[in-house]
C-alpha cells in the first residue's frame, strides 16, 4: 500500500447496511496483535456526516473502543459526484466499496480508483458488472498498477478459495468440483437484503446483455482434464443434501472460471471444472419455486413488473429487519 497517502483504507458507503458491519470488522481486525503496532490509518466515507458519526459510535460501543470515534477519519463524498470520488481516492490506498447495487453505483468508484491510483475491493455478486468492469478497465488498471478485486464477500470467497483449498488438500489432480448451498432459517425466518433483491431482479432481466458481453470477451474454452462435468437440471433432487436444488444464480461460477483461466494461462496449472447449486427444500418447496420462478422471470421482463417486484421486496425486507430488531 502507498504509505504516503492519508489513509490506507477507506470504507465507502460505511453507513449502509453492509458498510456498518465492514466498519466493525475492520476496526476489530486492525486492533489485533498483528496490526496494532503498524497503526494503519483509515476512514469512513459517505454522503451524510451524522450517519457516519453514528456508525463509528455504534462500532465503538460494540467493540468497547470509545477511542474509535476520534481515531477514524470521515470523508464526505457521493457516488453521483465524480470530483468528490476523486478526492476520496486520492487520499486512499485501498477503497472498500460497499455501495450497491453495483450495476448502478459501482462503475464511478472503479473509474475514480483506476484514474487516481487507489486499489478497489467490493462485495459484488453481479456477473454482468464484474465481467463488464473487467472488459472496460483491466488494461488501464494494469497500466496504473491498480488492483480491482470484486466478489470478496459471500459471493464468491467460499467458492473461489474453496476450489483452491480442495485442490491443494488432495493428492493427485483435481478435475471438477460441485458446490451445493444450503440454508438454515433462524427464529424470525429469512429475508433478502434490498440491494441483493434489486441485483437479482435486474440480473435476470438483463441476461441477454450478459451473453453479448461474454461473446465480446471471446475467451477460449478451458481445456477439460479428466471426465467432463455434466450440468445438472434446472431443478433436480440432490442426494448429497437430501433436498431439491437449482443452479446458483450468483457470480460464483464465473468468478471461479476466471481464476482457473488465469492460473492455467499464466501458471500452466490444470483448470478445475466447477458448478454451483442452491438447495431449495422438499417437494412442496420445489413446487412453490417453480411457480414463483416463472412469475419472477415473467415480471422481470417488463419495466412495470421490475418496479413492482422491487417495491414489494423493499417493503418485505424493511418489515423483516424491524421484526428482527424488535425480537
Amino acid at each position: 500500500m502507498d504509505t504516503a497517502r492519508q489513509y490506507q483504507f477507506v470504507v465507502f458507503g460505511a453507513s449502509g447496511f453492509t458498510g456498518q458491519f465492514v466498519v466493525e470488522e475492520l476496526a476489530r481486525v486492525l486492533d489485533g496483535a498483528e496490526f496494532r503496532e503498524s497503526r494503519l490509518r483509515w476512514a469512513v466515507a459517505g454522503r451524510n456526516q451524522k450517519r457516519l458519526e453514528d456508525v463509528l459510535s455504534w462500532a465503538a460501543e460494540r467493540l468497547s473502543k470509545p477511542q474509535l470515534k476520534s481515531e477514524v477519519g470521515i470523508i464526505i463524498c457521493d457516488v453521483s459526484d465524480p470530483p468528490s470520488l476523486d478526492e476520496m481516492c486520492k487520499k486512499a490506498s485501498v477503497v472498500l466499496d460497499c455501495v450497491g447495487p453495483y450495476r448502478f453505483f459501482g462503475e464511478p468508484v472503479i473509474k475514480s480508483c483506476v484514474e487516481n491510483g487507489a486499489h478497489c475491493v467490493d462485495i459484488s455478486g453481479e456477473p454482468q458488472f464484474l465481467e463488464g468492469m473487467y472488459a472496460k478497465y483491466d488494461s488501464q488498471a494494469a497500466e496504473n498498477g491498480v488492483y480491482i478485486v470484486g466478489s470478496t464477500g459471500f459471493d464468491s470467497i467460499p467458492a473461489d478459495l474453496g476450489v483452491l483449498f480442495t485442490r491443494n488438500s488432495l493428492q493427485g489432480t483435481l478435475t471438477a468440483v460441485e458446490s451445493i448451498l444450503t440454508f438454515k432459517a433462524g427464529k424470525s425466518g429469512t429475508c433478502i437484503h434490498d440491494g441483493t433483491w434489486q441485483s437479482a431482479v435486474h440480473g435476470v432481466a438483463d441476461q441477454g446483455n450478459l451473453k453479448k458481453l461474454r461473446k465480446q470477451l471471446a475467451c477460449k474454452p478451458l481445456p477439460v482434464v479428466g471426465k467432463k462435468l455434466k450440468k445438472r437440471g434446472a431443478l433436480f433432487y440432490a442426494n448429497e443434501v437430501g433436498q431439491y436444488a437449482i443452479p446458483f444464480l450468483g457470480a460464483d461460477a464465473s468468478v471461479v472460471r476466471r481464476t482457473q483461466r488465469f492460473l492455467h494461462e499464466h501458471h500452466e496449472e490444470t483448470p478445475v471444472q466447477y458448478s454451483a447449486y442452491t438447495a431449495v427444500g422438499g417437494v412442496g418447496s420445489a413446487i412453490k419455486l417453480i411457480f414463483a420462478g416463472l412469475l419472477f422471470v415473467l415480471l422481470s421482463k417488463f419495466s412495470c413488473g421490475r418496479k413492482l417486484m422491487i417495491k414489494g421486496g423493499c417493503i418485505h425486507t424493511r418489515s423483516s429487519i424491524l421484526e428482527d430488531q424488535a425480537y
